[in-house]
């Protein structure tokens, strides 16, 4: 029976000490949390800036792709390779700078650049050119591994 005692008193003895020790150690302050308030202009804010930020990626992308259409648009192994065509609606209409030389097997998909930059009309003059890239003897050749035109 003196066991048993002595184990209730022991016992006893702990919880006291550990409710002491609690009532010590927590003290009166209270432990502060803070955390941002966000208000609906502030979420539309950041919602705008994710927006645009995203905006400028496929911005970003689109210019890479295109480069590297462009980039295989115009490479060429031989002059045979090469063709002229207008790069412009007008053609030479437009003079010299309405034409250039492609690789010919790029040229479906330099037609579809072509409608996308001049989707809408424009008005192309009466007479043609006839110099440089617009002449007769103008022809499509391969330097340095892109077509050009010489003339």
């Amino acid at each position: 029976m003196n066991t048993k005692i002595k184990g209730i008193f022991l016992l006893v003895c702990a919880a006291v000490l550990v409710l002491i020790g609690m009532s010590l150690f927590s003290g009166s302050k209270r432990i502060e949390i803070s955390m941002p308030i966000f208000t609906p202009q502030m979420v539309g804010e950041l919602q705008a800036q994710k927006a645009a930020v995203e905006q400028k990626r496929q911005n970003v992308q689109a210019a890479r792709e295109r480069a590297e259409t462009e980039n295989k648009i115009y490479s060429c192994k031989t002059d045979e390779d090469c063709v002229i065509v207008d790069k412009d609606p007008c053609g030479c209409l437009k003079g010299p700078e309405g034409v250039t030389a492609i690789n010919a097997s790029w040229s479906l998909e330099f037609s579809k650049l072509v409608e996308k930059e001049f989707a809408s009309g424009s008005t192309c003059p009466s007479v043609g050119s006839t110099v440089r890239e617009c002449s007769s003897t103008a022809m499509p050749v391969c330097r340095e591994n892109h077509c050009r035109i010489v003339w």
